[in-house]
């Protein structure tokens, strides 16, 4: 599948998109917003993918919006917010596959959203989390207060939002933002390493895992409880189960397929 702003490549069960307009950092235009809401939607739809890393072309992950970008069939912000980006984070949030974030260097604005959105993230050393808005006398987007309230807590996340301060990479493994940091130079292969470890693991488990850790965000003890239960008693004894517990006993890995 061909993209005007977006490289999409799919090996070895893992699902590549790298945003794709490095002489502008990756920056928002129209086009790439609904590029990455096409494949995006492509990946979550594609079970023969069992991970998904989203990148950026260059010297950056993104800027976020093109600021320089005079038309658009947008008809408010709000429009841009709602039928552009909002699928591209649903589809990133649902997706029933882990979304590994790659971060070589700035993910700015509606950029540091959808870092944020990802499931797991690998920085570069260099790279940072920033919220840019307040430099132009706006408010964060894309969910962003949300996510940055959530890993930071009200005061931190407010420092960091009003002040359009970087969240620089050491400090994202800090706040738990980011899960590793490795040098610019290994941060395609460390991120290709991981996710084809995770690629032969139980997409079963991998899938519901994420879904009721998403919800626990939003859901009490009991009810997380209760759901646990319910996926737990659907899979149990099933085809995966079966082989996971068979390579255990035959110290092996187990076999997917």
């Amino acid at each position: 599948m061909d993209f005007e702003t977006i490289k999409l490549k799919k090996i070895n069960r893992i699902g590549t998109i790298t945003l794709n307009r490095p002489k502008v950092l990756n920056a928002f235009n129209e086009q790439l917003v609904w590029d990455l809401q096409e494949a995006t939607r492509n990946l979550r739809e594609d079970d023969d993918v069992r991970v998904v890393i989203i990148t950026g072309a260059g010297k950056g992950f993104t800027a976020g919006a093109d600021l320089t970008e005079r038309t658009s069939t947008w008809t408010s912000t709000k429009d841009s917010l709602n039928r552009g980006f909002l699928p591209t984070f649903k589809n990133i949030i649902e997706m029933p596959k882990p979304v590994i974030g790659s971060i070589n260097g700035p993910a700015a604005g509606i950029g540091a959203a959808i870092a944020m959105a990802c499931d797991l993230r690998i920085m570069s050393d260099d790279a940072y989390i920033l919220s840019v808005f307040s430099n132009i006398a706006i408010v964060p987007d894309g969910g962003l207060s949300w996510l940055l309230t959530r890993y930071l807590g009200y005061t931190k996340a407010f420092e960091y939002a009003i002040e359009a301060k970087k969240i620089m990479a050491e400090e994202c493994i800090h706040f738990g933002i980011a899960n590793k940091k490795v040098p610019l130079e290994d941060l395609e292969s460390e991120t290709i390493i991981w996710a084809e470890r995770l690629a032969k693991r139980s997409p079963q488990s991998l899938s519901n895992t994420k879904k009721i850790m998403r919800n626990a965000l939003e859901k009490s003890y009991l009810e997380t409880y209760a759901e646990e239960a319910e996926i737990q008693n659907e899979i149990f004894g099933n085809e995966q189960n079966r082989e996971a517990i068979k390579a255990f006993f035959e110290k092996r890995e187990p076999n997917f397929d």
